[in-house]
């Protein structure tokens, strides 16, 4: 029936869900991101941009290397497809954290991230006063 409002479906992020990410990131160009990118994803994806800090506890199951990829994905994504902005909602500032919490958030990491966004918030997050 048109015109019926329907709850938002409640997004969750499994490792399954950061897996297929990951597979994704390390499969795409990301200096090309815009052309690259799969229109089957870019609905669902967008959505995760705007999720808070809560919903991304799945991530800390992931290594190193695989929060660093999702990092430079997230970042690029956010800069390059459509509806991905996220200003202080972004993914990036979980999974930095969750790196910094690990002694394992890099100085080149954070000048990559720095040089390839004009989200004021990222990689930091909001300053708390």
């Amino acid at each position: 029936m048109s015109g019926t409002w329907e709850p938002a479906q409640k997004i969750e992020i499994t490792r399954e869900t950061l897996d297929q990410y990951v597979k994704l990131a390390r499969d795409l160009d990301l200096d090309e991101l815009a052309s690259g990118f799969p229109e089957s994803e870019l609905g669902s994806g967008s959505k995760l941009m705007k999720l808070q800090a809560s919903s991304w506890g799945a991530a800390e199951s992931l290594d190193d290397s695989e929060l660093e990829v999702l990092i430079r994905f997230f970042t690029k994504a956010e800069m390059e497809l459509s509806d991905w902005n996220a200003g202080k909602t972004s993914p990036v500032i979980y999974l930095a954290k969750i790196l910094k919490s690990r002694g394992s958030f890099d100085p080149e990491l954070k000048r990559w991230v720095k040089a390839n966004t004009d989200n004021r918030f990222l990689p930091n997050g909001a300053v708390a006063l």
